[in-house]
């Protein structure tokens, strides 16, 4: 734990009075159940005394440990805090799992949410470019995709009529979720959110992705330049054919499916690193600690991860809810049709589409 938190500090302290101490692993086992990586979360607060003066101590990090010839490494980590002064200290780990993690077998909901701001704005404060609802089922290894049209006219708690889309700038993440849930009747365990740079490096931090381009694109304002066919992209790449909606066959609707097909590639690239040998796992969860914003707390992310290598991404249904296109206050909107509550009550019962 010394190492994890106040490294040499404690040289200089006479004691260590903490206030909050929490470390939580997970640990990622192989075929025989041995452990061979870990994701470690620290949260530590204490007040350091010091020739009779006391200096506030605050440590946050995130550590990914590998281990190997017997030992554990660090093999990467995310850190934040205020440690004053050089020095160690010592403290008991007050909480550890160990094992498989066995996620939960209730169904799972989260909203992944892209917002559309630039490099430089507040992803948070931007306007939604896409509103995904996934459904994941762990007992039956299935999962579903909604996707809901950014232009969706709906009533925004609070805030009245308006675009989906304008919630994320009106309320941050949390109103895009109380919205969307007003919309299905479904109640969201989590979010993610990202933005244009976010997404890209998230991309690139993984070794891109494998689409399957559906019909010929080219698009100059997203910039999508893509034959039908196999493709693998980088983050650039996959933002451009995420974004294409001037030839996107459908329009809204179909961009919106496009952004569904990239979920899934998302899901088969991390299946294939975890394939040989599950510690592949961690160059995924360490770029998502970096390029999203998420409530999920971490242990969340790991289940999440692990409950997606047993689902069969050929068995992914991947939907845009039925609208059509019109207009209000003078402004052209998407009126979710008649099969729209259909869909959500279907997705409600398991978190899956059909049977």
């Amino acid at each position: 734990m010394s190492e994890l938190t106040l490294g040499r500090t404690g040289a200089a302290l006479e004691a260590v009075l903490p206030r909050r101490l929490r470390l939580d692993v997970r640990f990622v086992t192989d075929g025989e159940n041995r452990p061979v990586a870990a994701f470690a979360h620290v949260d530590f607060a204490a007040s350091g005394v010091a020739e009779g003066s006391e200096v506030p101590i605050r440590h946050g990090g995130r550590y990914v440990l590998r281990r190997s010839a017997g030992r554990w490494r660090i093999a990467a980590y995310d850190v934040r805090g205020r440690v004053p002064t050089p020095g160690e200290v010592r403290t008991e780990v007050r909480r550890a799992s160990r094992g498989p993690v066995v996620p939960s077998r209730d169904p799972l909901f989260v909203l992944v949410i892209g917002s559309d701001a630039r490099p430089g704005q507040v992803v948070e404060r931007a306007r939604a470019d896409s509103v995904h609802l996934v459904g994941v089922n762990p007992r039956r290894d299935r999962a579903s995709i909604v996707g809901i049209p950014r232009d969706t006219y709906v009533t925004i708690p609070g805030a009245g009529a308006d675009k989906i889309n304008a919630a994320l700038v009106r309320g941050g993440p949390e109103l895009v979720v109380a919205t969307v849930e007003r919309l299905t009747g479904i109640r969201i365990d989590g979010y993610l959110l990202t933005g244009f740079l976010g997404f890209e490096r998230l991309v690139n931090a993984v070794g891109g992705l494998r689409i399957v381009v559906p019909y010929p694109m080219s698009d100059r304002y997203s910039h999508a330049q893509f034959r039908p066919g196999p493709e693998h992209v980088g983050g650039r790449d996959a933002l451009a054919f995420s974004r294409n909606r001037h030839d996107a066959r459908g329009g809204d609707f179909g961009r919106s499916l496009n952004q569904g097909r990239v979920l899934v590639a998302a899901l088969r690239e991390l299946q294939a690193a975890m394939r040989t040998d599950r510690s592949g796992l961690l160059p995924w969860v360490l770029a998502a600690s970096r390029h999203l914003r998420t409530d999920l707390g971490f242990r969340d992310l790991i289940d999440l991860a692990l409950a997606a290598e047993r689902i069969d991404p050929d068995r992914v249904r991947n939907v845009v809810v039925p609208g059509r296109a019109g207009s209000a206050g003078g402004r052209s909107v998407v009126f979710l049709g008649e099969g729209a509550a259909g869909v959500f009550r279907d997705l409600a019962r398991e978190g899956i589409l059909g049977r």
